[in-house]
């Protein structure tokens, strides 16, 4: 009987994953990623057609602390890439587009190496249009909007203070329209622990 609950007792052990003791540490994060943009349609403009913005590129600086080996707390500030549509006789209409973050983060490492990543928090989305020629009645707005922040993604740690990660994040609403604009990105990031 006692070699049984030995084997079960060290199977559990085995079976655990290792944590790394980052409990009380900060964190800096830099991400760099593209985005997916929804309902950002401007609309027939003398005799153009309805055009889409393109999604541009995303980037963020984070801070986080570790409260414990698996859950931390971070802050971030995501910029996306100003994009715009430009119809040489009829004028130019310009989106920019940012996020402030502030997010659980919980990590499940699979190994030493290698952790999942999961986020739950609030974003302040703020998004700004503005337009010359035809389109400068049409697309001058400045809107914010809070929303729910919705991140997975895994980490791989090449050390104890330096790892790389890739996320997906959904940043909810930047307006509250009846069809308001909304933003996820993928992104590619580092991570330095001190």
């Amino acid at each position: 009987m006692n070699k049984i609950t030995i084997v079960a007792l060290l199977s559990v052990f085995v079976a655990t994953p290792v944590l790394a003791d980052n409990s009380g540490k900060f964190y800096v994060a830099a991400d760099f990623g593209t985005s997916s943009l929804n309902n950002v349609t401007v609309p027939a403009v003398g005799g153009f057609p309805a055009a889409t913005f393109l999604n541009p590129g995303m980037g963020r600086i984070a801070v986080g602390y570790h409260f414990s080996p698996m859950i931390a707390v971070e802050v971030g500030y995501s910029k996306f890439a100003d994009t715009s549509l430009d119809y040489a006789a009829v004028g130019k209409a310009t989106l920019a587009m940012n996020s402030t973050q502030v997010a659980a983060v919980g990590s499940y490492p699979l190994n030493s190496q290698f952790d999942l990543l999961g986020k739950l928090g609030v974003s302040r989305n703020s998004a700004s249009s503005s337009g010359t020629g035809a389109f400068a009645g049409l697309v001058n707005s400045s809107t914010s909007q809070s929303d729910l922040l919705i991140g997975v993604g895994a980490q791989y740690n090449v050390s104890s203070q330096f790892g790389i990660r890739v996320q997906y994040d959904s940043f909810g609403k930047f307006d509250s329209s009846s069809q308001p604009i909304s933003a996820s990105a993928i992104s590619v990031g580092v991570v330095s622990s001190f």
